[in-house]
C-alpha cells in the first residue's frame, strides 16, 4: 500500500525535488516492510488466518500458510534482537569507517588507526566472541584475542598527547569508552520493539474485527473495524520509522564521523528593542 499510493502521489501530483524525495524514501520504506513481512510471515498482522478461520471454522496458522521457514518475532524475539544489534554492528561500523577515511584523508594516521581502527577491531571482536558462543569455542578464544589486543593497543596509544603519567591515566581511561559504544548497540533494540509492537496492534485489530459473529452486522462491523485499525497501524508505522531511523541514523552513526562547521555569527552591534503596553487605567 505505501509503495502503491507514494507511486500514485508522484506521478500524478508532480511534486517538487524536496517533497518527491520525501515520497521515495517511504516507497523504499514500503518495499522494506513488504520485506519483513515475509520473513515475519505477517500480512496485515495474521490477517489470513483470522479471516480463514473466522469464515471457515478451520484453525490455520500463518507459518502454515507461508512455505518458507520464517520468524516470529514474539516467539523468537532473542534472535530478532540478535538481528537487530547485528544491524546496528554493521552501521556504526559504517560510520566508523566514515571516521577512518576522514581521518586518512587530513593526514591524521594516528586517530585513523589508534583512536578508530583500534575500537572498530574491537567491536568487531565483541562481535566474533558473542559468535563463538552459539557456534563454537574456538571464535570464542578469537574473538577475546582480538579484544584484549585492542584494549592494549587503546591502553598504550590513548594518551599519546599527554604528558607524564596523564599518558597512562589517558590510556586506562579510554576504556570507559566501551560503555557508549554497548549504549549505541542497545539502541538498535528498538528494531526488535517496533516490529513486535506494531504486530500485535495488528493481531488486536484481527481479533477486535472479528469479535462481532457472521450475521451482516458482524461482516459490516469487520470491514470496518478492519480498514480503520489497520490504517491506524499503517500511519504509526509509517511516523515511527521516520522518527526512530532518523534517530540512529543523525546519533548513533553521525555522531562516529560529523562534525559541525560554518563561523559563528558576530553581528555589528546589538540593537534590542522592547516595548511595554500599559494599560490605561482612567477609562
Amino acid at each position: 500500500l505505501m509503495v502503491i499510493g507514494t507511486g500514485l502521489a508522484i506521478k500524478l501530483f508532480k511534486p517538487d525535488k524536496e517533497m518527491r524525495n520525501t515520497l521515495k524514501l517511504f516507497q523504499y520504506c514500503g518495499v522494506s516492510t513488504f520485506f519483513w513481512g515475509l520473513v515475519f510471515a505477517s500480512f496485515f498482522g495474521d490477517a489470513p488466518a483470522t479471516l480463514y478461520n473466522y469464515f471457515t471454522g478451520a484453525n490455520i496458522t500463518m507459518e502454515q500458510i507461508f512455505p518458507w521457514p520464517t520468524i516470529d518475532p514474539q516467539k523468537d524475539a532473542l534472535m530478532l534482537m540478535i538481528i537487530s544489534i547485528a544491524f546496528g554492528l554493521v552501521h556504526i561500523l559504517v560510520g566508523m569507517g566514515c571516521k577512518f577515511y576522514v581521518c586518512l584523508r587530513q593526514k591524521d594516521y594516528g586517530g585513523a588507526f589508534f583512536d578508530t581502527g583500534l575500537w572498530m577491531l574491537m567491536l568487531i571482536g565483541f562481535a566474533v566472541l558473542a559468535a563463538g558462543m552459539a557456534f563454537g569455542q574456538t571464535l570464542v578464544y578469537v574473538g577475546a584475542g582480538i579484544a584484549i589486543f585492542c584494549a592494549i593497543g587503546l591502553v598504550l596509544t590513548q594518551g599519546r598527547n599527554k604528558k607524564g603519567f596523564g599518558k597512562v591515566i589517558g590510556g586506562l581511561a579510554s576504556l570507559y569508552d566501551i560503555t557508549g559504544y554497548i549504549s549505541d548497540l542497545l539502541s538498535y533494540s528498538r528494531l526488535l520493539a517496533l516490529g513486535l509492537t506494531t504486530g500485535v496492534m495488528a493481531q488486536v485489530f484481527n481479533m477486535l474485527s472479528t469479535m462481532f459473529g457472521k450475521s451482516w452486522f458482524g461482516i459490516i462491523l469487520l470491514i470496518i473495524v478492519f480498514i480503520i485499525g489497520h490504517a491506524i497501524n499503517i500511519g504509526l508505522n509509517a511516523l515511527g520509522s521516520y522518527v526512530h531511523t532518523m534517530r540512529l541514523q543523525y546519533v548513533e552513526m553521525f555522531g562516529k564521523f560529523y562534525e559541525g562547521g560554518g563561523k559563528q555569527f558576530k553581528p555589528f552591534k546589538l540593537n534590542s528593542k522592547y516595548i511595554k503596553i500599559q494599560e490605561d487605567k482612567s477609562k
